[in-house]
């Protein structure tokens, strides 16, 4: 399939700004983890060399209290007396540490529209159906090449600092300076993992000031721009999937420019059908990668296998 120029979307006219809906069928459940072929995956695998591993999830629990009136986890034991027997009840908001946005959770704002033109009254309430569920992802994984860009250890190195809880906006001409820096060259499919500091940032907190944070008002988060040209760089580089440590991907508030007002989500989970990580724990990650001098591994996650679901752990594993 010869995949469309950035300039060429929306593919279809009268369809949002920038889609590419009906790109892999009018019916496609998988969007740009399509790209993760046979062949694709099994060129990812030859990064596996010396059996590392490393988990990139961090606690279910890890923020204090989640922003956004989001519910915390509630993890109950239950003992099956009077067996030496027990089972855990747990309830929790996905959104609240490591995980995917899947399809259903961002749509098109000002038209109502999520993915390949799915409504809201599709995806929730009576009438909704399993449309776009994360259930789908489940079937065969998240499995490719993950490559890390780690933009605090960059930054550092040029005695750039900038506020790692606030609302930095990381361009795409700096992306590439940290590419380079680290001798990374991108291929189809990879799946893009960018450290911002938001961890490091978040365990310089004292108690009090972790649950400050979780109540600021306006939000703001340290991420990528929103702008054409951040667009057109994850589009043109083909990435599978898009992760970063942040509680959101693009920078928080938002400053859109030279794509009509929308936000990242809006284009990458509606438009494209790209899947994107957040709050990823990216520290042990990093370590490794600068002591061996390797940015690039072998990246599995498992969705929850939830039928219709909107979000879900990343449960999602480095090996070198």
């Amino acid at each position: 399939m010869t995949r469309p120029a950035f300039e060429h979307l929306p593919l279809r006219k009268g369809d949002p700004p920038f889609s590419a809906w009906s790109l892999y069928g009018p019916d496609d459940q998988l969007g740009t983890l399509n790209i993760l072929t046979p062949d694709v995956v099994t060129a990812a695998a030859k990064e596996i060399t010396t059996g590392v591993r490393i988990g990139l999830d961090a606690p279910v629990d890890y923020l204090a209290r989640p922003p956004h009136d989001r519910k915390p986890l509630t993890h109950t034991v239950i003992h099956k007396a009077p067996r030496a027997v027990h089972d855990d009840l747990l309830d929790f908001n996905t959104q609240i540490s490591s995980q995917w946005d899947g399809f259903r959770h961002f749509g098109y704002q000002s038209l109502g529209l999520f993915y390949n033109g799915a409504k809201v009254s599709q995806l929730s309430g009576p009438e909704a159906t399993a449309n776009l569920g994360m259930h789908a992802w489940c079937a065969q994984g998240i499995v490719g090449r993950g490559v890390l860009l780690d933009y605090l250890h960059w930054s550092d190195s040029q005695g750039q600092t900038y506020d790692k809880l606030g609302d930095h906006a990381i361009t795409v001409e700096e992306l590439n300076a940290v590419a380079e820096s680290q001798g990374v060259t991108f291929k189809k499919g990879d799946i893009l993992l960018i450290r911002t500091g938001f961890h490091a940032g978040y365990e310089t907190l004292s108690a009090e000031e972790k649950i400050s944070w979780s109540h600021q008002h306006p939000t703001s988060h340290v991420g990528v721009e929103t702008s054409r040209s951040m667009a057109k760089w994850l589009w043109d580089s083909q990435f599978s999937a898009c992760t970063s440590d942040a509680p959101a991907f693009e920078a928080i508030p938002k400053r859109s420019t030279g794509i009509d007002d929308l936000f990242l989500h809006e284009i990458l989970l509606s438009g494209w059908g790209m899947p994107i990580g957040e709050m990823w724990n990216l520290e042990q990650l990093s370590r490794h990668c600068h002591q061996t001098k390797r940015y690039t591994f072998f990246l599995t996650s498992m969705p929850l296998h939830v039928v219709g679901a909107v979000g879900s752990p990343s449960n999602a594993v480095a090996i070198f």
